[in-house]
């Protein structure tokens, strides 16, 4: 089996305060790389009950699960505050079938500790792994609400994979702290809502103007700027490249002209 685009992690029931909406990266990035005709393969915990709508060319991979991730988020401008109010079971990498080992990029999306570590280089040998962090980046407290968490990824798993997006949100906007992690990961990316993004190659910044349109709903526009960042890198653009194409990708999505 091809993997073009292999993603690994929760997909999600959102409640909203119009009802229940599935998210999660996966569900986000799969309609974002549709539209552009590439296939993408998710892997992700959830319970068997629980009807996920994705493009016709996306395959699931549903791994047994307690529960599926359920999330709420509520928006005052590009901040929000949001709530865990089920978390999935965690995904054992020695349980991956060979197949999906074969994939050329792999992009793992923790969203709710479902991945617990970044998985040896040896576990996809031939792939560009990227990683969107924000799962390892916050905790919750009793009652579902989500704080930040440090994450303190040592050198030697920074050196695991080829490019690293965070959100300013996800780090309190700490510029250095991820311009620390791009002193061990070659590609890193730090995405800044309406103000663009800021990317490191080789530890060197760069910023990246975002496009301004008039925003419809924000949820997903960070998973969407990763997706199409990696999957340009893969390709073979520059980073910067990929990063401005991300940019239009993300304005694309929040003003509800990608669907």
């Amino acid at each position: 089996m091809s993997l073009e685009y292999l993603l690994i992690g929760a997909l999600t029931r959102d409640r909203t305060s119009t009802g229940w909406q599935q998210g999660g990266t996966g569900t986000f990035a799969a309609r974002a790389l549709a539209a552009c005709g590439i296939a993408t393969t998710i892997i992700t915990p959830a319970h068997a009950k629980i009807i996920f709508d994705l493009p016709s060319n996306s395959t699931l991979v549903r791994l047994p699960s307690r529960a599926t991730a359920t999330f709420e988020n509520r928006y005052h401008g590009d901040a929000r505050t949001q709530w865990l109010h089920a978390a999935p079971t965690p995904l054992d990498w020695a349980n991956l079938a060979p197949h999906w080992q074969q994939a050329s990029l792999v992009h793992l999306a923790p969203l709710a500790q479902e991945l617990t570590t970044i998985p040896p280089r040896k576990v996809f040998p031939q792939a560009m792994i990227g990683l969107t962090a924000q799962g390892w980046l916050r905790h919750w407290d009793s009652s579902g609400r989500i704080q930040p968490k440090r994450w303190q990824p040592t050198s030697t798993e920074l050196a695991q994979i080829d490019a690293l997006v965070v959100s300013d949100e996800d780090v309190g906007g700490d510029v250095q702290l991820v311009a620390g992690w791009a002193q061990h990961c070659g590609l890193v990316a730090m995405t800044q809502g309406s103000h663009g993004a800021t990317i490191w190659v080789n530890a060197q910044a760069q910023h990246v103007a975002a496009y301004p349109v008039s925003v419809s709903d924000p949820t997903g526009a960070g998973d969407v700027w990763a997706a199409a960042w990696f999957w340009r890198i893969q390709q073979g653009s520059s980073a910067l490249q990929a990063a401005d194409w991300a940019c239009q990708q993300a304005a694309l999505h929040i003003s509800g002209q990608l669907v």
